[in-house]
């Protein structure tokens, strides 16, 4: 006599996801995700999936499910839009832009804000760089000319800074 088979529920297949995903194994959870039928079981394990990569600081590996997802707006989440700062804020510039390339246009805000951090921290090459991502011309060149307009407020608020300081060690020395 056969036993009937366990067909797992779409919760039982997402907590299975989560364990692959946290044991290392991407591919086997990806491929678990794929048999999941309900949605909300399905965005969950997909967007725990990237969690799990990015807490790793695995650029490549948060690229891989971005890219490897059947329906990018699974994704979609406040989470899913602060990826490439999470990288930004590590320290991983060029990390943050693969990932936001990889986000298509989800990815546009979040390369504008690369941008402006880069522009912000002096690196306008960085900054060009990461603009250059945009698909839209219009955005882009909108965007690069805020960015270039603001180059040199930085550098006369850095100019200012240093002539205050000559003054002040100025004063200091006359007394």
């Amino acid at each position: 006599m056969m036993m009937p088979t366990h067909t797992p529920t779409d919760e039982e297949l997402k907590n299975q996801v989560i364990r692959q995903v946290l044991a290392g194994d991407t591919a086997g959870a990806q491929q678990t995700a794929n048999e999941i039928v309900d949605t909300r079981y399905l965005r969950d394990a997909w967007q725990m999936m990237l969690f799990v990569e990015s807490e790793r600081g695995n650029v490549q590996a948060v690229k891989d499910t971005i890219l490897s997802c059947p329906d990018p707006s699974l994704l979609a989440s406040h989470f899913y839009l602060e990826l490439p700062q999470l990288f930004l804020k590590a320290g991983d510039r060029s990390g943050a832009v693969e990932i936001a390339k990889a986000m298509g246009n989800a990815g546009v805000l979040p390369l504008i804000g690369i941008a402006a951090h880069m522009a912000q921290d002096g690196d306008m090459f960085g900054a060009h760089d990461a603009l250059s991502h945009i698909e839209d011309e219009d955005l882009r060149a909108m965007i690069l000319g805020k960015v270039i307009a603001y180059q040199p407020r930085i550098q006369r608020l850095d100019g200012i800074n240093q002539v205050e300081d000559q003054a002040a060690e100025d004063d200091s020395l006359a007394a």
